[in-house]
């Protein structure tokens, strides 16, 4: 695994469509509190036999380039040619689109180095520089049998200008735990190049780890979901991409004790936050959509305990009296 640099923020929460030509060459204003574009592309319906595959991958990236997305996914191993060295063909491709749309991308590639092909997504910087790599983890028994070798002992994590994210490739999804390690090494997004959906699985992994998802398929759907698990945007066949912005610092809350709290907090910040009650389950989710105001100072300012920590709270309470029942009955 290498790491390097960081990414960016972007606009807020509705969606905008309108190409802008001059984004490459605008400085980046990076607030508190960021929102950050993707876009995450799928290759349904393309033939994977095709010598002009990467050609058309990239084009369905360049109609994706509308949003102005401040990051971008491609497939797992999504050119389908041998293995190259990193830098190498395919990266100066994306390297080259990275820099025109002052995106970042990160995109499977099978790689060699030191003799040795692995499974590799790789991200690179609005720049068009190289940000990190990371491997498979875990490749199946076909792609070991093919010569491919098994990727990082660890889940890797990038620092990036908007926070931190984190990459899972296709097979990996089946070790939850690793999914859990991102989330405790501060990953807000993971990125998942796969050669399939996996919508069920990634679902319950985002909420689970209460993080941002982002699919980008093979075959079927490329999807973006939510730290509650909702599918927030999905690819299809009259649109092959998907594209979201994510208020980074959104936070899962337990409705109790918070109810007031959040009727407060709506009247004081209207539009300039998003607050959306999950009736079913006694939740909310609260994210800032101002730039310079972070969802962790209205948490501050309101004395919220986030579901993570209200967990905690509540199991120390639990054990606190079982330990005091336990007590007063000698046992």
């Amino acid at each position: 695994m290498k790491l390097i640099v960081p990414l960016l923020t972007a606009a807020c929460a509705p969606l905008i469509w309108a190409a802008d030509a001059s984004k490459a060459t605008q400085p980046v204003r990076i607030g508190r509190n960021p929102i950050v574009r993707v876009v995450t592309v799928s290759q349904a319906e393309l033939r994977r036999g095709n010598d002009d595959l990467l050609d058309e991958t990239m084009s369905r990236l360049q109609q994706a380039a509308a949003f102005r997305p401040d990051i971008a996914c491609l497939p797992e191993l999504f050119s389908r040619r041998a293995p190259e060295s990193v830098p190498g063909p395919v990266t100066e491709r994306l390297s080259a689109w990275a820099r025109e749309h002052s995106s970042y991308v990160v995109y499977g590639l099978k790689t060699i180095a030191g003799g040795k092909v692995y499974n590799s997504a790789v991200l690179v910087d609005r720049k068009g520089q190289i940000v990190g790599q990371f491997n498979k983890m875990h490749p199946t028994e076909n792609e070991l049998a093919e010569g491919t070798n098994p990727g990082d002992t660890e889940p890797s994590v990038f620092e990036t200008d908007f926070g931190t994210i984190g990459i899972q490739i296709c097979f990996d999804i089946n070790w939850w735990d690793n999914w859990k390690r991102l989330k405790q090494k501060g990953a807000k997004i993971v990125f998942f190049p796969s050669a399939y959906p996996a919508a069920r699985q990634l679902s319950a992994l985002a909420l689970m780890t209460q993080t941002y998802v982002v699919s980008s398929a093979i075959r079927g759907t490329s999807q973006v979901y939510d730290i509650t698990g909702q599918v927030l945007a999905s690819s299809g066949h009259h649109q092959p991409w998907a594209a979201a912005a994510l208020p980074i610092g959104k936070r899962l809350f337990e409705i109790d004790f918070h109810t007031d709290k959040a009727r407060v907090i709506q009247k004081k910040y209207g539009s300039k936050v998003e607050l959306v009650f999950l009736h079913d389950d006694d939740w909310f989710t609260l994210a800032s959509l101002d730039p310079d105001v972070a969802t962790e100072d209205i948490i501050a300012e309101f004395g919220l305990t986030p579901l993570d920590d209200y967990r905690v709270r509540a199991g120390k309470a639990v054990e606190k009296a079982r330990a005091a029942a336990g007590e007063k009955t000698g046992n």
